[in-house]
């Protein structure tokens, strides 16, 4: 189930990219060749973005492909290399528990109001923050018992 649930990430992710894509393309041509802009391509594009952006961040924390400093943690023994990598987990970890419950917050106030191109319910682009936090969070946790056991060099 687990390998599903990234490939379907994956997909998503790489549809949402093609579509803002072709979504762009369209927009250019109809402004620059045609001399007639399409009011609600920008947005959604911009709304399409946050959404690859949120959704591959999950991908990234599981292949551990975000940004790391490791200069100092690589000049300590092993043992503490995990020992660290744990407390990063979890301080990561701590951070996205907040990032979460603050988006399922805010979305009771974002039911409210609409986008101004869409029309759309300000939920669904908000809604990227929440699953892609939750996505990372999974992830996290996975990794920070993968340290912890040994099972993931440090």
């Amino acid at each position: 189930m687990y390998e599903n649930i990234n490939k379907l990430v994956y997909a998503t992710t790489a549809l949402l990219l093609l579509f803002m894509l072709a979504n762009v393309f369209v927009g250019v041509i109809f402004r620059y060749v045609f001399r007639s802009a399409l009011f609600w391509t920008e947005e959604l594009a911009r709304y399409m973005m946050i959404w690859c952006a949120y959704l591959a961040m999950g991908m990234v924390v599981r292949d551990e492909d975000n940004v790391k400093v490791v200069f100092a943690v690589n000049l300590l023994p092993v043992k503490a290399r995990g020992v660290i990598n744990v407390l990063t987990q979890l301080i990561v970890g701590i951070f996205l528990v907040i990032m979460f419950w603050g988006s399922v917050k805010h979305m009771r106030i974002l039911r409210l109001q609409t986008s101004p191109a869409l029309g759309v319910s300000m939920v669904w682009p908000y809604l990227s923050v929440t699953i892609g936090s939750a996505l990372m969070l999974i992830e996290n946790v996975r990794l920070m018992f993968l340290y912890a056991t040994g099972k993931k060099a440090a």
